[in-house]
């Protein structure tokens, strides 16, 4: 679940940021197949860059190397679990109030999918080119959905249908439902987000803008196109899951029609897009890059300094539990208690102990590098401090003190034990 709240977590800060960047440099601009392009692309990197893998990267490139190394040599993640946990977490409670919300979008998408079905169905049809045109009740407003364009055509004089048609046709063309689709899906999803309901909203309005702009270039006459959707903005929307005619505020596609067309000298702030990019990859990649250590006992023990060398990230002959790694995590294993207070109230996840072996093989210095909880630290920190003495690592013949981290997993089991 850890993994899944993370992914959760980590689009929506991405679906803030491609929102936020939308209204900083693309909002007023004309380039509206260029925007569309960016939104999808980004909804598509909010999606998946949680899952972008820069491990590789980080090991061959130098000066990332060096902020990992500093970190010490890290040991074997050592795991403890439980089987106290009886009952349901709040996070578990939580999640399923969340997912409940996202079953109630979800269906309401299946009704809306189903009333267009049903219209489809059940109006009359016409055959134009490869576009089928079907007939739409009295009062009901011009939309399209993939390759099928719903009118009444007894509401509608010549010039406006063809006006309709083109503008329609546009939609069909250029897979706009598609967007649509993809969009309220997100909503379903991210429904907590507000951000991706404005995302949603800009999508639809640009994609209005790319049929107007369809209809303008076809020869139409712009003031009496205009005129036509005014008279069409009564008009009842059957499904949102459609392409609207006049489904978008009339006020802002009226003025990006009249709006002078952007210059190509603006289209270079897309490029902005690309360090946004790389910041939230590298912000979903980075594991304590630069540490902010926090120490769990206000009590420090002194310990004898052989040499007045600093601590090493590592050295020729690193340090040496006595009976190798499996020893030291089968000791911290055997003295480990997952704290009640924890485990009732569902906390779980990943402490990381950065602690140093000295010259004399004692460890010292034990903090916690990454934590979740005073309960869950402190349970780590006491088991770090109980480690006997290590076999000490050289340095060109000499004894040296070197960093080590440690990181403990503790988790839950999701039932009690039969």
């Amino acid at each position: 679940m850890n993994a899944l709240i993370r992914w959760l977590i980590e689009a929506n800060i991405a679906f803030i940021a491609l929102y936020l960047f939308y209204v900083l440099f693309l909002k007023r601009d004309t380039f509206f197949r260029e925007k569309r392009f960016a939104f999808l692309l980004g909804l598509l990197f909010a999606l998946l860059y949680p899952f972008i893998d820069l491990s590789l990267y980080i090991q061959n490139s130098k000066p990332a190397a060096d902020i990992v190394r500093a970190f010490g040599a890290t040991l074997p993640e050592v795991i403890v679990t439980t089987s106290q946990k009886a009952s349901l977490t709040n996070e578990e409670i939580f999640f399923g109030l969340y997912l409940l919300v996202v079953a109630f979008f979800f269906i309401r998408m299946q009704l809306q999918l189903g009333s267009v079905l049903i219209l489809a169905a059940r109006g009359q049809k016409e055959k134009l080119d490869t576009t089928t045109i079907i007939h739409l009740p009295t009062g009901s407003a011009p939309f399209s959905f993939f390759k099928w364009i719903f009118i009444n055509p007894d509401e509608c004089c010549s010039q406006d249908i063809d006006e309709i048609l083109h503008h329609e046709r546009a939609h069909v063309s250029q897979l706009h439902t598609f967007d649509v689709l993809f969009s309220e899906l997100l909503c379903a999803i991210f429904w907590i987000n507000p951000f991706i309901w404005l995302l949603r909203n800009a999508i639809r309005e640009n994609l209005e803008y790319l049929a107007d702009s369809k209809v303008i270039h076809s020869g139409f006459n712009q003031k009496s196109y205009q005129y036509h959707l005014l008279r069409l903005s009564t008009q009842q929307t059957t499904s949102t899951m459609g392409n609207y005619f006049n489904v978008c505020q009339l006020k802002k596609r009226i003025i990006m029609m009249n709006k002078k067309k952007s210059s190509l000298a603006g289209l270079g702030k897309y490029a902005l897009s690309l360090p946004i990019f790389a910041l939230l990859l590298l912000s979903s990649n980075t594991y304590s890059a630069t540490p902010k250590t926090k120490t769990v006992s206000k009590t420090t023990t002194p310990s004898p300094e052989v040499s007045e060398d600093k601590p090493l990230t590592s050295c020729e002959q690193m340090p040496v539990f006595p009976g190798g790694q499996e020893a030291l995590i089968k000791f911290i294993s055997d003295n480990l208690h997952y704290p009640l207070s924890a485990s009732q109230l569902g906390t779980h996840g990943r402490v990381t102990v950065r602690f140093v072996v000295k010259t004399t093989g004692e460890v010292t210095d034990v903090v916690v590098a990454r934590g979740i909880s005073d309960d869950c630290d402190n349970e780590a920190v006491r088991v770090v401090k109980l480690l006997p003495k290590w076999i000490p690592g050289k340095q060109d013949g000499r004894k040296v003190s070197v960093y080590f981290t440690l990181p403990i997993n503790f988790v839950l089991k999701n039932r009690t034990a039969a």
